[in-house]
């Protein structure tokens, strides 16, 4: 199966999620084939969760006054803070051999990749459970 790889650069959040939804939109459409992307934050942002309500979240005021956007994910899951980090994409329909299971499998299956990949470079990765302290 055909897979593309996008590495981006730096975009604003808004740039970012518009980036990811018309990747998604046009997979879903059969235009292009199952999509890993990889891009950084500028200047930093929240991304929310799909289903999540901001207000709830997020104090606005304070992300305004550190210049901190505030976007919402296509997808859902938590809100997270985007600095200085190297984000990834996952684009592939739910029908996929990769998504035979649980989001939360699915995910481990991704993590399992990309740890697999870090090690071929000589970092020593690995997947924590959330109730470990790091």
């Amino acid at each position: 199966m055909e897979w593309r790889l996008i590495k981006d650069g730096y975009h604003t959040g808004f740039m970012n999620m518009a980036i990811d939804e018309a990747i998604m939109i046009a997979h879903r459409e059969g235009l292009v084939p199952p999509t890993i992307r990889f891009y950084q934050w500028s200047p930093a942002a929240v991304s929310l969760g799909y289903f999540q309500d901001l207000e709830k979240e997020i104090d606005v005021d304070v992300c305004k006054n550190l210049g901190i956007d505030i976007v919402r994910r296509p997808t859902g899951g938590k809100a997270v803070l985007h600095d200085k980090e190297l984000t990834y994409s996952f684009i592939i329909k739910e029908n996929h051999p990769l998504v035979n299971g649980s989001i939360l499998e699915t995910y481990k299956k991704i993590s399992g990749g990309i740890i697999r990949g870090l090690s071929y470079l000589g970092i020593k990765a690995e997947l924590v459970p959330l109730r470990e302290k790091l």
